[in-house]
């Protein structure tokens, strides 16, 4: 175990006290000692720091910082990054969390990245990162405009109480951060571009996660969550504002994690003599292993009624390319609806596409789509339908394991599960 700083364990023992769900959720990070690092920072199962910084920030910007790191974690910034830039990544999310801890009291340091005219306000970080892209997009740059020439830390950088303006939080993301490999070569540090960075999370070895390896994750990250609200409202120190970043960080959950926990069941399997059975080895017996294979056959309907906008019928085509990667299907029929089935592509794993040619556009009826897979013999082992839930009748039960993958919040389905997606 890392024996901790003076200053650091002073920083987080205040901060279990003031806010057990912040201080229970730092508590279950892996604390490096790394001076390397400059400042600190964390990819949600580390926290590097920098005993010297630390201790010239004191005792309660300490605090805030840990606080800081924490939110990162609780919003999975090391997780929700995907291919975007990492630097820029780092000032959406400061931008989001600098304001909430800041209305919280909390005492940062004073080169911070903050948002003074709130235009980022409620605001998910990854709006927040398209908005700073366009406007990237859009400026000149800083080298090329001598009137900018000004410093971005202390309090040359437009803003009296030293923190950051948008524009020269821009300036900062373009500096020559690498990209190739945020984490360091070779699981090395490198340092922080500024205090309090969220890097991405990756194997031990420095690798990309796998999305198993990335849903494992986030699953063990919501567990570590509840028991630290839970916690946190026995001791009587969780606040409104927390409760509605712990319920939009535990909802983050993608439409593939739900379907893997909903149709577990139906994934085949055979018996494979690859892997031993590691359960019988240590008593000298070599048994086969019982290796699960795929998900079978799905029916993907599509609802592709007047209702559905252009912008939902891609969030279901990427659901359609979703289950060919991560479930491994013997085959999906990609069925077509309305008021009646329209069209019928039979896709198979390693298939890809831009975009589906949409048929029908008419209004809504669900039991059509039921009726085909019933009257055909095709024989699903799952049926996952894409719609807004707006129908003009009430289908039946099928008997067979059923996701409406759906936007629409507060309504109800006559059977199956309901899988909410942000759009």
């Amino acid at each position: 175990m890392t024996q901790l700083p003076l200053t650091i364990s002073k920083a987080r023992a205040r901060l279990l006290v003031r806010a057990p769900f912040f201080g229970s959720i730092a508590l279950g990070l892996a604390w490096v000692n790394a001076p390397t690092i400059a400042t600190m920072a964390t990819d949600g199962r580390h926290l590097w720091f920098n005993p010297d910084w630390c201790d010239a920030q004191g005792v309660e910007k300490t605090m805030g910082v840990i606080a800081h790191e924490v939110l990162h974690v609780v919003n999975k910034h090391h997780l929700r990054r995907g291919d975007r830039d990492l630097a820029l990544w780092n000032v959406a999310a400061d931008l989001l969390i600098n304001r909430l801890l800041q209305e919280d009291t909390y005492v940062l340091p004073p080169t911070l990245l903050f948002d003074p005219d709130k235009r980022y306000a409620g605001l998910p970080v990854e709006t927040i990162y398209a908005r700073l892209l366009e406007q990237q997009a859009g400026q000149p740059s800083r080298s090329g405009n001598p009137s900018s020439q000004t410093g971005t830390s202390g309090t040359d950088n437009g803003q009296p109480d030293g923190s950051q303006t948008p524009g020269s939080q821009l300036d900062d993301a373009n500096a020559g951060h690498d990209r190739s490999n945020p984490n360091g070569q070779e699981g090395g540090i490198v340092p922080a571009r500024h205090w309090g960075e969220v890097r991405d999370l990756t194997t031990g070895h420095g690798k990309a996660l796998s999305p198993s390896e990335r849903r494992r994750a986030e699953h063990d990250l919501d567990v570590r969550i509840r028991q630290a609200a839970a916690a946190a409202k026995r001791a009587g120190k969780f606040a409104t504002s927390l409760s509605e970043i712990v319920e939009a960080a535990t909802d983050r959950v993608d439409w593939q994690d739900t379907f893997r926990m909903i149709f577990d069941g139906t994934l085949r399997g055979e018996v494979s003599w690859a892997r031993p059975n590691r359960r019988f080895i240590q008593h000298g017996l070599y048994l086969p292993a019982w290796r699960r294979t795929g998900a079978g056959r799905i029916a993907f309907v599509l609802d592709t009624s007047g209702s559905i906008p252009a912008a939902e019928l891609s969030v279901y085509t990427s659901a359609v390319l979703g289950i060919l990667a991560e479930t491994a299907p013997e085959q999906v029929a990609l069925i077509q609806c309305d008021t009646k089935v329209r069209h019928v592509a039979y896709l198979q794993p390693g298939e890809s596409f831009t975009q589906i040619e949409v048929v029908g556009r008419g209004g809504t009826y669900f039991q059509p789509a039921f009726d085909w897979i019933a009257d055909t013999d095709y024989r699903p082992n799952a049926i996952v339908y894409a719609t807004d839930l707006i129908s003009s009748d009430t289908p039946r039960d099928p008997g067979c394991p059923t996701i409406w993958l759906t936007p629409t919040r507060g309504r109800s389905v006559p059977f199956g599960a309901i899988v909410a997606v942000s759009l």
